[in-house]
């Protein structure tokens, strides 16, 4: 078994939208060029079987979306994706053909003024391939209530594929809710990406056990939620995986975690690992 369950890339640090509930990027804008991008499957391809290419951003617009996807088959990588979706109907026959697409999670309650965006999406899923999992992903209240926005869209995913009440209704009530072999429903509470702040919690979390993840410019943090690299555990570029997660700042942490009790200020202060415990 691979040492992680998943390993974040985050190929570009740009977005075609600034939505409300994203956390600004600090750190420079950038693409990963391919030849960075073949650097780090290279030092990872060992250590996981499963690869997201995004942390921040939006990995459509990276030129080279297609070719990294088809890269990382070269390595047995499967790929996952998350998407604002507003660029998917440029590139849908291309992901179509990429058969270790693993799943494509889209954010539909993304803040942008496209027309007909959700019916872009539902049109051209049928690109798709078959094995390629699709997840339409909603926001909640902090009831686990749909808000005026996801209801609407819920509307729209019902007329668009013909769903019963009773699927409609699990839909509200429940998550992660399969409307076809491909397709699931997925919702959630709206988290706060991490600052470092006053508020302090203690908890367990994921982090370093079954996920790590790269930034563009290389700085390897321990989860996809550090976004701007304040836990900075090393330099992909510059150094092994192996000798990164074998730091003692790495190490500490890990152990921290297994204590609930985590050292770093950012890992305090996230709120995110409260929906673990």
């Amino acid at each position: 078994m691979k040492k992680y369950r998943k390993i974040y890339i985050e190929i570009t640090n740009n977005c075609n939208l600034n939505c409300s509930f994203c956390s600004k990027v600090t750190k420079k804008r950038r693409y990963l060029s391919l030849d960075e991008y073949k650097e780090i499957l290279d030092k990872i391809k060992d250590y996981t079987d499963y690869i997201y290419l995004h942390v921040k951003g939006e990995p459509l617009l990276h030129p080279d979306i297609i070719k990294f996807i088809n890269l990382a088959n070269t390595y047995n990588l499967k790929v996952n994706l998350t998407t604002n979706g507003t660029l998917f109907n440029k590139y849908s026959k291309e992901l179509g053909l990429c058969t270790n697409l693993n799943k494509i999670n889209f954010s539909l309650h993304c803040e942008n003024n496209k027309e007909n965006f959700l019916e872009d999406i539902f049109d051209n899923i049928k690109d798709l391939n078959i094995k390629t999992t699709v997840i339409y992903r909603l926001w909640t209240l902090s009831n686990n209530e749909l808000d005026e926005k996801s209801t609407k869209i819920v509307d729209k995913i019902k007329e668009y594929y013909n769903l019963s009440p009773e699927v409609v209704d699990k839909i509200k009530n429940e998550n992660n809710i399969k409307i076809n072999p491909q397709i699931y429903v997925d919702k959630d509470n709206e988290f706060e990406w991490p600052t470092v702040n006053n508020y302090n919690s203690n908890g367990y979390c994921y982090a370093l056990k079954t996920q790590i993840a790269i930034l563009v410019d290389g700085t390897v943090v321990p989860c996809c939620l550090d976004s701007n690299g304040i836990i900075d555990l090393g330099n992909i570029y510059n150094q092994d995986l192996e000798e990164i997660i074998n730091s003692d700042r790495c190490k500490k942490l890990k152990e921290s975690f297994q204590d609930r009790k985590p050292c770093e200020k950012l890992c305090k202060s996230c709120t995110f690992k409260e929906r673990l415990n």
